[in-house]
């Protein structure tokens, strides 16, 4: 019951990683839920739903200790700190959740376990382009970096509208664990942006930081 990693990204923005080994009632017990929130919690059928739920709110109230926001979500269910200026993002998958957070900048941060229902999907997401990119030696590994890092730019963009394949193109890197460049082509506006990998375990884990300037 704890963070499995925490790493400063700058001076003002950071992500956590919990894996989560407790049981639904065990995360309950550990944080004070609003009465909105309460509701919401009691909304969830799937037990792995709960947990994953609550141990992102457990991240976020530790990130930030001493201080707390509630989490509240945006008309396109992008999730933010009402009453403050902190950026976030959230993901969860299996037994981790993921948090990242920046006092300035939008973020986005996603993580995904490399399984091969990704190449089932891929001609979705990426465009002939990238997926000719691809080597077929490492092909379930850079599907799910594809997948993490286009899933990644949705959140901080927080557009429903917004096409993975369409609007997102990847210069994807060799391996997980380096930086790599995307750009998003959206309602006439080109954006560059600078992305973050890891490899935890069989998982991948991608994160960004909105650009200066």
């Amino acid at each position: 019951m704890a963070e499995l990693l925490r790493k400063k990204i700058d001076n003002h923005s950071l992500y956590a990683i919990w894996q989560i080994t407790e049981t639904a009632e065990e995360l309950r017990s550990a944080i004070t839920l609003s009465p909105g929130e309460e509701s919401l919690y009691r909304s969830f059928v799937a037990e792995s739903r709960k947990k994953q739920w609550l141990a992102y709110r457990l991240l976020i109230r530790g990130m930030l200790s001493p201080a707390e926001f509630p989490v509240e979500y945006d008309e396109a269910g992008k999730p933010y700190l009402a009453g403050s200026n902190y950026h976030i993002s959230v993901t969860h998958t299996e037994d981790l959740a993921a948090v990242i957070i920046s006092h300035y900048d939008r973020v986005g941060i996603d993580m995904e376990r490399i399984k091969p229902r990704v190449a089932k999907v891929r001609e979705k997401f990426l465009s002939p382009v990238e997926l000719a990119s691809i080597p077929g030696d490492r092909e379930l590994e850079q599907l799910t970096l594809g997948w993490c890092a286009k899933e990644a730019l949705y959140k901080l963009y927080g557009k429903r509208d917004l096409d993975f394949r369409d609007h997102i193109l990847l210069e994807l890197p060799d391996q997980a664990g380096m930086t790599f460049k995307a750009s998003v082509r959206y309602q006439g506006k080109a954006s560059e942006y600078l992305l973050f990998s890891e490899k935890i375990r069989d998982f991948i884990l991608v994160y960004l930081l909105e650009p200066h300037g």
